[in-house]
């Protein structure tokens, strides 16, 4: 049986368990200088309140929430429009060759970046399901959600020099009214959700964190493994 190589985990955090947004940008940075022959790396943190925007914008969906921390605000190369980071959120950001990959992702030169981004939401949908959480995906919009109007996981990702860069954050605990500073990725009429609040609601115990993290990255390596050399691409 042929064994393909799964991306390594990296977990970076500061004495308080979060990981700065700087911090986790300058390590993604210097990891897609590589050679393209370089390992994979799935890279998990968890971010102080931080406001993202992506090559869509969407500053003016940001709200004044007094007597909440004031999130940092960065401007990012990733696809999809605005999201917010916060403790209680799981962000994991792959960075892998995906021209490398095995299955639909690695297919053509470049590979196949909406198929990466279907990878990346079905890794989320079994994760869910693990907790007893129902999860679906909406055409036309990026992300992982319960029903059509709560939003449970956001997705935004970009290519530099063959490596994937950003991600995915799933709330899984966070302080929901902390990330309602901004509107769910610009859409009228979305609200936040998280699986410790679908969890309540139908009596299941609440996650933990540490649970979730390692159930998702767990979905996401046996997704991602690189072709062995001499494979045939898919065409």
């Amino acid at each position: 049986m042929t064994v393909h190589a799964s991306p390594t985990v990296l977990q970076p955090h500061g004495p308080d368990g979060l990981c700065s947004y700087a911090d986790a940008l300058a390590l993604m940075q210097s990891l897609v200088q590589r050679p393209a022959s370089q390992p994979d790396f799935l890279i998990s943190v968890q971010h102080p309140p931080t406001i993202t925007l992506g090559t869509r914008g969407g500053q003016e969906f940001i709200h004044d929430q007094p007597g909440l921390p004031q999130p940092a605000l960065w401007r990012t190369a990733r696809g999809g429009s605005i999201t917010m980071h916060a403790p209680g959120q799981l962000v994991v950001y792959p960075v892998i060759q995906l021209s490398k990959m095995t299955g639909a992702i690695g297919r053509g030169p470049l590979g196949d970046l909406p198929a990466y981004a279907r990878l990346l939401e079905a890794a989320v949908l079994e994760t869910c399901a693990t907790f007893g959480i129902h999860t679906s995906v909406r055409p036309g919009f990026a992300g992982v959600w319960c029903g059509d109007r709560h939003k449970i996981a956001s997705l935004g990702v970009a290519v530099q020099r063959g490596w994937t860069l950003h991600g995915l954050a799933l709330n899984v605990g966070p302080d929901l009214g902390l990330l309602a500073t901004v509107t769910p990725c610009g859409l009228a009429d979305v609200q936040w959700t998280s699986l410790a609040h679908q969890c309540q609601q139908l009596g299941l115990p609440e996650p933990q964190l540490a649970d979730v993290e390692r159930e998702l990255l767990e979905n996401l390596r046996k997704r991602l493994h690189r072709s062995q050399p001499g494979q045939p691409p898919i065409p």
